[in-house]
């Protein structure tokens, strides 16, 4: 028996520490009877290949970082590249799992996540229809600049905008949930827009629905950090302002049947984890993060409504 074999066994075996819970999973994944599950698990047999890339496409192991040099020195990530405009059966296929996932936090009574972020995350945007367009011309031009969309041809198919809803509504029901901003995030939203405007991808209407967007935006914001709760959810959101710049975007989600790690890159795209041990690196990151940042939400109201005038004259530099 391989070092590689028995260190892909170990990995099964921390993904689920009871046994029976790793039998039942495996049994369900593979359509194998119990007893043959308990064979391989006794090293009587082996896993055959075809169903270790089973295991580790379903379970996101990375079957690259058990055969290297040091396998206890990675940890398994993968990019999910999904397309937002002319999205292909794949890409919804990529958002709507993500969305089933999340669906086994907000249902445990202890589901947790924390968000940091240096622009508008994705629970904030897609809320808006211009705004998510924005965000997805600016995906398009980074991700293919020679077939660059200017914000008018931008279209944004019935189904996706359904996720992106969906998505929003299942966040709003995860039990806790933890903000934390660059206080200059709609700052810097706002050069963008300037920026798309004066390289002709955007006109002076299309700027002031966006500016108007915005402005609706912020009351919302200001609304969730006063009552400290998403509108018609009874869970709790704290949004924190970060004293430090916020330079890499993380999302983490906790459960007791899902985890997931997501490292956001080229404006809606992530590199994402559901292993274990990735997750809990960056809770510790995150909550240093969270140490080094001012609680805004029900906290000091003259404050909070400092900040929030001062966005609003900001957008309306637009």
């Amino acid at each position: 028996m391989t070092r590689f074999y028995t260190h892909f066994m170990a990995i099964l075996q921390k993904r689920y520490p009871v046994k029976s819970d790793l039998v039942n999973a495996l049994t369900d994944l593979l359509h194998l009877e119990k007893e043959s599950i308990y064979r391989r698990l006794r090293y009587d047999v082996y896993f055959t290949a075809e169903e270790m890339m089973r295991i580790a496409g379903a379970w996101n192991i990375s079957l690259d970082n058990i055969v290297s040099a040091y396998p206890d020195k990675t940890m398994p990530f993968h990019l999910q590249m999904t397309g937002f405009v002319d999205p292909t059966e794949e890409d919804y296929a990529i958002l709507e799992q993500h969305n089933r996932g999340l669906e086994l936090v907000a249902a445990d009574p202890k589901g947790f996540a924390i968000e940091i972020v240096n622009a508008l995350p994705r629970g904030l945007y897609a809320r808006s229809e211009h705004l998510t367009r924005f965000f997805s011309m600016k995906w398009y031009h980074k991700y293919k600049p020679e077939k660059a969309l200017a914000f008018s041809q931008v279209r944004i198919p019935q189904r996706l905008r359904n996720i992106d809803l969906e998505y929003i509504a299942i966040e709003h029901r995860i039990p806790e949930m933890h903000s934390i901003h660059d206080p200059r995030m709609i700052e810097n939203l706002v050069d963008e827009i300037v920026y798309y405007r004066s390289i002709g991808m955007l006109t002076a209407d299309e700027t002031t629905l966006l500016r108007d967007e915005l402005l609706a935006l912020v009351d919302y914001l200001e609304n969730v950090t006063l009552t400290g709760y998403f509108p018609d959810a009874k869970n709790k959101i704290y949004f924190y302002l970060s004293h430090t710049c916020i330079e890499t975007e993380y999302l983490l989600f906790r459960s007791a049947q899902f985890n997931l790690s997501m490292v956001k890159v080229m404006e809606r795209n992530s590199i994402v984890s559901t292993d274990i041990s990735a997750l809990d690196t960056f809770m510790k990151m995150a909550l240093a993060t969270k140490r080094m940042s001012v609680l805004a939400s029900q906290s000091n109201a003259l404050k909070q409504a400092e900040f929030f005038t001062r966005q609003r004259k900001i957008i309306m530099t637009l």
